[in-house]
């Protein structure tokens, strides 16, 4: 219990300033990467949802394929 919190301590004391740059196309790739994330989610949900929705229909007798295939 004591080595983490030892080297916890020891982290946060030795923390140094980063002399860094952050590009501002930085920004909107992050925004880019989220809105992808997003609709990709949304697609993904949409397909599953029809799966289901098609599966529980050949259940019930409707909708399915005419031939019974």
């Amino acid at each position: 219990m004591l080595i983490p919190v030892l080297t916890v301590v020891m982290v946060l004391l030795g923390e140094r300033a980063a002399f860094a740059y952050v590009d501002p196309g930085t920004g909107s790739l992050l925004y880019q990467t989220a809105l992808t994330i997003v609709l990709g989610l949304g697609v993904v949900f949409r397909r599953v949802r029809g799966s289901i929705v098609h599966f529980v229909k050949r259940l019930g007798g409707r909708g399915g394929d005419p031939e019974g295939q």
